[in-house]
């Protein structure tokens, strides 16, 4: 026994030499362990052998096990050795790399639910309202172009209400572009972007207060992580204002070492995150998953602390420079 094997079994090498096989096996184990003893006494050797042992505790690890003869002078087999290692931090990590395709397969599946009921909202929304709006325009025009000899007048009129009628349509057509990606944060970078979006959700719940603590350079934040930063911003924002019922919410951008941390934290009524996660409908908790993964994915870490009547905080971080993921 080496150093590994007392930490893994529990036990010591004073304590264990010399004992019985049988304490670090399962009793319904210990035939099967008898049958390797036998197939290796017959000159077979068992290699990597995926089995259970017990510790000094009653805790159960996997280990791999190698057994093999060793022969004396004359070829005779004399004695069965035993390698095993314990694989206990190997099946850690297959089981998360097992979850993480699990959750990537859900990623995707989701967001492909997500991009389709995108595009069906942006297709009604074409529909309802800029299609509506070019109708009416262009029927508007048509009947300037009847009026305009016999009555100038109003069909002077008319156009007025055509060019304000064309006004509305271009701002449909910037508020829909908006939504899908806002110009700015190509234009103009994450942080004004940010500020943007800010004032646009004052305007539409006054009686949320907004307290910006941004103690970061724009050109802290690399490219790749400007547009998962402002989503993630957005949706928690949205989530707030209509969950929380809280009258004020912190929105925080700063540099750590080589870390970039976000949080949007409010003073509402919290909520229990696993319930939220764990509904029956399929897409309840749809935004709060596709922050975090949206977030892995990338590289980055997501937290989020909520009890009922604490309020919420969601947490980002991103490692950048040398430690960012390539």
């Amino acid at each position: 026994m080496n150093r590994e094997a007392e930490q893994s079994y529990g036990w010591s090498r004073d304590e264990l030499i010399g004992k019985s096989i049988k304490i670090l096996l399962l009793p319904d184990r210990y035939q099967f362990a008898w049958q390797l003893r036998q197939q290796c006494l017959k000159g077979d050797v068992v290699r990597n052998w995926e089995g259970l042992r017990v510790d000094k505790f009653g805790r159960l690890f996997p280990v791999l096990v190698t057994a093999f003869a060793l022969m004396d002078e004359d070829g005779r087999i004399e004695f069965v050795a035993t390698i095993t290692k314990d694989i206990s931090l190997l099946k850690k990590l297959e089981q998360s790399l097992r979850d993480s395709q699990s959750r990537l397969k859900e990623f995707s599946r989701k967001s492909i639910e997500a991009l389709e009921a995108d595009r069906k909202a942006v297709s009604r929304e074409l529909h309802d309202s800029i299609g509506g709006n070019l109708a009416a325009i262009k029927f508007t025009l048509e009947s300037i172009a009847a009026k305009i000899a016999e009555n100038p007048q109003e069909a002077a009129s008319s156009l007025e209400n055509a060019i304000l009628h064309l006004a509305e349509t271009i701002k449909d057509c910037k508020r829909i572009s908006a939504s899908l990606r806002p110009e700015i944060i190509d234009d103009r970078g994450l942080l004004p972007t940010i500020n943007w979006h800010i004032r646009q959700f004052s305007q539409h719940y006054s009686q949320i207060q907004i307290i910006r603590q941004i103690d970061v350079k724009e050109q802290d934040v690399p490219e790749l992580l400007k547009i998962v930063i402002y989503r993630v911003i957005q949706e928690a924002l949205n989530n707030a204002a209509m969950h929380s019922k809280a009258d004020t919410i912190y929105v925080r951008l700063k540099k750590t070492g080589n870390y970039v941390e976000a949080e949007v934290e409010d003073n509402g009524c919290g909520f229990d995150f696993n319930e939220a996660l764990n509904r029956s409908d399929r897409m309840s908790g749809f935004g709060l998953k596709s922050m975090r993964e949206r977030v892995e994915i990338i590289g980055g870490s997501f937290s989020m602390h909520s009890l009922s009547g604490t309020g919420t905080c969601i947490r980002i971080a991103f490692p950048v420079g040398d430690d960012m993921p390539i």
